[in-house]
C-alpha cells in the first residue's frame, strides 16, 4: 500500500506554483491518488491530505464548466502553509468547498 506524505504534496504544489509543472500534470497526478483504493495518508494528516488531493484533482478536467472547481492560487498557498505546519488547517476557510 502506498502512503501519501505531506512532503510529496508540498513538492507538487510548490512545483505547480513555480510553473515547473502544468495544471494538467498536477491534476492527473492527484486524480490518480483520488481514485486509488489502497492509498494511505500520512498519519495525523489524513484530513488535509484528502482535501488537498480532492481539490487538486479538478485540474485534470479542462472542461470550461469544471474550472469553477479549480482551487485558487491563494487556496494552494493556504494548503502549503497548513501542510508545513505554519497554520492550523480549517476546511471551512477554502471558498471553493462551499460551491
Amino acid at each position: 500500500m502506498a502512503c501519501l506524505t505531506r512532503t510529496e504534496v508540498i513538492d507538487r504544489i510548490e512545483k505547480y506554483l513555480a510553473r515547473k509543472i502544468s495544471a494538467a500534470d498536477i491534476g492527473w497526478w492527484a486524480f490518480g491518488i483520488f481514485v486509488e483504493a489502497n492509498i494511505e495518508y500520512e498519519p495525523g494528516h489524513e484530513r488535509i491530505l484528502k482535501d488537498v488531493i480532492q481539490a487538486l484533482q479538478h485540474f485534470h478536467d479542462d472542461d470550461p464548466l469544471m474550472r469553477q472547481f479549480y482551487p485558487e492560487e491563494e487556496d494552494l498557498i493556504y494548503y502549503l502553509r497548513c501542510l508545513k505546519g505554519e497554520e492550523m488547517y480549517n476546511p471551512q476557510k477554502i471558498p471553493h468547498w462551499n460551491v
